[in-house]
């Protein structure tokens, strides 16, 4: 009788440890679930390319973004699903589920949505003698190989081994399937110039491109979160209510959809 208490009573014992050791883990996963998050800012340097067939620059220097927020911007995107949304980048290859809806207006090809606010934007900087035109939008994988593989070869002339060259010229020209000229939402205006953000043309987009739906889509002191150089030529369409939203809060598109993905759990 008393052997039999006594085994009672030990596997008592192991239960209640059992069920401490399950119920700390539990936790433990809850609270790394809940602290996930971070709030990126600042920059990297990086080469600069100037345009569908031109030679690279350099671009200025900026201060690194702590590794605590890089995880957060990293799953940036991850179950948003809206068309004018769509992420892409060197961290986020074009979804499967996207498909452009392209028509080929004034010689370029570009998603539908982006015609109309493209053509009232441009007429309304025209009428403030601002000229815009689209130097380059929708891209196929074609073209975007042969580009990328024409940067990397630039590079192949400065840098030490051709992996170097390969992981330089990412941050100018994408590689096939992670470039936003693919979703046809993306344009690059008046003729990409490094200087183009001296240019008045480019201070009227900075004051007025969010109230068409557009965004400059690689700023310089983001460079860190989009991975590509700063493109002062290059915008992008998101929607008005998105674009409002980042120029109010400073956002780049990585930053706002990693808070959007964060503010839904």
């Amino acid at each position: 009788m008393k052997k039999q208490t006594i085994l009672h009573g030990a596997a008592y014992v192991l239960l209640v440890v059992g069920g401490v050791a399950v119920s700390t883990f539990l936790l433990s996963a809850a609270y790394d679930a809940g602290v996930r998050s971070g709030q990126p800012s600042a920059a990297v340097p990086v080469k600069a390319a100037r345009s569908v067939s031109a030679v690279s620059s350099r671009a200025s220097s900026a201060p690194k973004i702590p590794s605590s927020a890089v995880s957060a911007v990293q799953t940036a995107g991850q179950g948003i699903q809206e068309h004018d949304l769509v992420l892409v980048g060197p961290d986020h290859p074009l979804p499967s589920w996207y498909q452009p809806d392209l028509t080929e207006v004034s010689g370029v090809k570009m998603d539908k949505s982006v015609v109309q606010p493209f053509t009232a934007m441009r007429t309304d900087a025209s009428a403030n003698n601002i000229s815009l035109w689209i130097s380059s939008a929708y891209r196929d994988d074609a073209l975007q190989s042969s580009l990328f593989e024409r940067e990397v070869e630039e590079y192949t002339k400065t840098c030490p081994t051709y992996s170097d060259a390969v992981s330089a010229a990412e941050k100018s020209v994408a590689k096939p399937g992670c470039s936003e000229h693919a979703t046809g939402l993306a344009v690059d205006l008046n003729g990409v110039e490094d200087n183009f953000d001296t240019t008045p043309a480019s201070l009227w987009l900075q004051n007025h491109a969010q109230d068409y739906g557009f965004i400059l889509r690689y700023p310089k002191d983001k460079q860190d979160i989009t991975k590509i150089k700063y493109e002062p030529w290059h915008y992008r369409y998101v929607g008005v209510e998105a674009a409002k939203a980042m120029k109010q809060s400073g956002q780049c598109l990585e930053e706002y959809e990693a808070s959007k993905t964060q503010s839904s759990r």
